[in-house]
Formats: structure tokens, sequence, C-alpha cells
């Protein structure tokens, strides 16, 4: 579920920064009238090639495909815990056989599930043999880093075409026109 979510989100936000590229890229070569036409000209430039790289990357990724195919695989999974007999062995075969048509999850997504919270030691997750999951607080710093860091990146490229058209486009003289 958190691989689905996780895919369902990078689409939707790929998809929404690629429209304000766009929009920056048509605000600056509309609006223009920057004082520094190369420095403007730098800037549209930038624009209209993040814009195709972000397009390539929409495409590549095909994040809603992912996303259909991980909510495929749990649901199936879900299916299968709720119908099957407690035979082991077939269990395991069922299970093996749903897990080799669905894409893989990353190691993000399992930490994800297994980090409610950064400060407990013991999670509610338990090994196959019944024992608690505990997570060293080594573990628990770098997930929560790499998810800040994560979130900031994000943050800091989806403001990045509003900062482009402040940066390339003179408002006064546009406003004048």
């Amino acid at each position: 579920m958190n691989a689905e979510r996780r895919s369902r989100f990078l689409e939707l936000y790929f998809h929404i920064v690629l429209a304000l590229f766009s929009l920056a890229s048509i605000g600056i070569s509309v609006l223009g009238g920057a004082s520094n036409t190369r420095f403007n000209e730098n800037i549209l430039s930038f624009t209209s090639i993040t814009t195709l790289c972000l397009s390539l990357l929409i495409f590549g990724f095909k994040f809603g495909e992912t996303a259909a195919n991980h909510r495929s695989c749990y649901l199936s999974l879900q299916k299968l815990r709720a119908n099957t007999n407690r035979d082991s062995e077939t269990l395991n075969t069922n299970y093996i056989d749903i897990l080799g048509h669905h894409p893989n999850h990353t190691p993000g997504d399992y930490m994800r599930l297994a980090v409610k919270n950064i400060l407990c030691s013991e999670q509610i997750l338990e090994s196959p043999v019944g024992k608690k999951i505990k997570l060293g607080l080594w573990q628990r710093l770098t997930y929560t880093g790499g998810w800040v860091t994560a979130q900031i990146s994000l943050a800091a490229f989806a403001v990045m075409p509003f900062i482009l058209v402040y940066l390339g486009v003179d408002f006064p003289s546009a406003l004048s026109r």
C-alpha cells in the first residue's frame, strides 16, 4: 500500500511540477522584459529543458501503471490470505506466484511500514517466528534523514518555477505595456 501511495504521489507531483514549469516558460516568454535579455534567455532555456526532461521522466517511469500493479499485488495477497486454508506449502506457492507477477518494492517501502514512530525502538511488526522486530537508532535516524531530505528536495523543486519567473520577468516594465 505504501508503494502504491508513493507512486500515485510521484505521478501527481511530477504532473503538477511539469505544469508549473510550462507556465513559467510561457510567463517568461510572454511577459519577458527582464533588463538582461541574455539572462532571460538562459532562464527560458532552462525551463524549456526542464519541461522536456519532466515529460520524459513521467512517461518513462510510468508511475500510474506502477501504482496500479502494486495495488493489484496487495489485493491479490489479501485475497490469498482470506481464501487460503492454512496449508503452508500451498500458501507459499501461491504467495511466490503472486509476487512473481508484480513489481518489487523499494527498501523505503518496507521501512515506511516498519517505522511508525522513530522514537520507539520496538515496532508493531513481528517476524515469521513471532519475535518483535526491533530497529536500531541508526536505522530509524537514517530513514528519517532520508525522508526529510526527500521532502525538502521535492518542495524546493516545486518552488523553482516561481523563482525562475520572478528572476526572468521585470514585472514593472511588463505591467506598463
